[in-house]
């Protein structure tokens, strides 16, 4: 017995190739939404203050959420504002948290991925500077 591969087959075949390969690459590199790290201030989320401590930050692109997992049970969902251009911010090997400083209070606002777009949790208004905690994988 011989399998005919007709032209039609054939176009189906690659196009199921094509999309495995688009779907798995990104997870073939690292990219699994997933950043642990330690904060090593309190930081705000929404109005609640996180204690300093381990904190594993889960990204979630098909929902457009945000994880946070802390210590002792603290963190919460947070939804995502907007995606952001990865060029020039971010490359193949760490993943960084921005925390918008305004005096003494930081606040969540950025997560990026190693190689991959970041996304915006909070934007703060007015006057604030960028405190950056790169997180090396």
């Amino acid at each position: 017995m011989t399998l005919k591969i007709t032209p039609t087959f054939g176009a189906a075949a690659l196009g199921i190739v094509v999309l495995l390969t688009l779907f798995t690459i990104p997870r073939a590199f690292g990219a699994d939404g997933v950043i642990k790290t330690n904060v090593a201030f309190p930081f705000q989320v929404k109005s609640e203050t996180l204690p300093a401590g381990e904190y594993q930050f889960s990204i979630d692109r098909e929902t457009e959420m945000v994880s946070i997992l802390g210590p002792k049970g603290s963190g919460g969902m947070i939804p995502i504002l907007t995606a952001l251009a990865a060029a020039p911010h971010s490359d193949a090997t760490d993943a960084h948290i921005v925390f918008d400083k305004v005096g003494t209070t930081y606040t969540l606002s950025e997560l990026w991925e190693p190689g991959a777009d970041g996304v915006l949790v909070y934007a703060t208004k007015g006057k604030h500077e960028h405190h950056v905690l790169r997180v090396k994988r």
